[in-house]
């Protein structure tokens, strides 16, 4: 129950992210007012986040916030808020892919969606992007079933699988695929050599630059790239110039660290180790290695929202991680991450000049992991 000086929350995990869920109608619908709230309910800025539920650590300093459906294609609406840690906001621009799995589960769990027997289909509305994502979540008896078969790189032991298509998210940010109309663009960097890119706007905006270009083998640890000052300012410099050429110039001046868009550096297929278990990541495994970077930090793993968009630009011929993926057929593509390797299966065709995307799916697991009061500072 809810009283001037607490909230009622869940404590999800959705594939690699955990997330704080709280009901729309529970919190202001003001964006500055909601930012304030989400900072106390977090403990930001702080960077342990001591006082109060945050992970520190940006993969589990998520908010989900979620309501009704606002549109007859959909069933849940969902916003997402990514909870600054050392900084006091949160950033709307983006959705998380991974908590989508856990939004399905939520809506479920809490009456939102009534429970099939085998699947339930529950249409998630991103708000933040206006987009569609379709979750088909295992069910059983009106309950999500949670155990299963399925191991997914950065979270340890087994889950039920759950299918994520991402097919319907396609320019989530700028509203078309490619958001420069080429495969490949070439940046110019105050003060620094230019730089080819592929910009792909998927299920989140993306900028594909090759590892080498930054001076990078691309098996980097999260903690060397984190460490390096120099080389963080490198590539928030390419992400500055492309979010300028994009139109987002007041997004990005107006946040200490930017979540939009997204650096992933690719390298060819090689041997590395996993950041969180120690083990081998065989070349002959991947068809890419990717290394996520945004919000001032390396990603541990691999957005979900970011592994249906470059599964997307594998299959569009002509951009970096095509090039580099050659050609390898359909089905599923694989792609190395810090923690490990995650899955996705995407296709892309030509009609009349442009890419359409006719299938982005990823899988997750998720599970409800807590639930109840969390008191506020005020």
């Amino acid at each position: 129950m809810q009283t001037p000086d607490s909230l009622p929350f869940v404590l999800m995990r959705g594939g690699t992210s955990k997330g704080i869920f709280l009901r729309e109608s529970d919190v202001p619908t003001d964006r500055q007012a909601l930012t304030t709230l989400l900072l106390d309910v977090f403990g930001s800025p702080d960077r342990r986040q001591i006082d109060g539920l945050g992970g520190a650590d940006k993969l589990t300093s998520k908010a989900a916030i979620i309501g009704p459906p606002r549109r007859p294609d959909s069933d849940v609406s969902y916003l997402f808020g990514q909870v600054g840690i050392l900084a006091p906001e949160v950033d709307f621009n983006l959705n998380c892919g991974n908590l989508t799995a856990a939004v399905g589960a939520y809506a479920i769990e809490t009456g939102l969606v009534p429970a099939n027997e085998g699947r339930t289909l529950v249409r998630v509305h991103n708000l933040n992007t206006d987009r569609m994502v379709h979750v088909s979540v295992p069910t059983s008896g009106n309950r999500v079933i949670t155990k299963g078969d399925l191991h997914i790189d950065g979270v340890p032991g087994y889950g039920a699988a759950i299918d994520l298509d991402f097919s319907r998210a396609v320019g989530a940010i700028t509203g078309t695929l490619l958001p420069f109309g080429d495969v490949q663009t070439e940046i110019e960097i105050p003060g620094r050599d230019s730089m080819t890119v592929s910009v792909v706007d998927g299920a989140n905006l993306v900028i594909y630059a090759y590892a080498a270009a930054f001076g990078l083998s691309g098996i980097e640890d999260p903690q060397y790239i984190d460490s390096n000052v120099e080389l963080r300012a490198h590539m928030d410099a390419l992400r500055r110039e492309v979010a300028i050429r994009l139109g987002m110039s007041d997004y990005w001046h107006q946040r200490s660290a930017p979540s939009t868009p997204m650096l992933i550096m690719l390298q060819k297929p090689r041997d590395y180790h996993s950041c969180t278990t120690g083990d081998l990541i065989a070349a002959d495994r991947v068809h890419l290695v990717c290394r996520q970077f945004a919000s001032g930090s390396s990603s541990k793993t691999l957005a979900g929202t970011i592994t249906a968009t470059t599964g997307m630009a594998c299959r569009i011929e002509g951009t970096l991680p095509a090039q580099l993926c050659g050609n390898p057929g359909p089905g599923l593509l694989a792609f190395g991450h810090a923690s490990g390797i995650i899955h996705v299966d995407a296709s892309v065709v030509r009609r009349d000049g442009d890419w359409h995307v006719e299938k982005a799916t990823i899988q997750r697991t998720a599970r409800r992991i807590a639930e109840g009061q969390v008191f506020l500072r005020g």
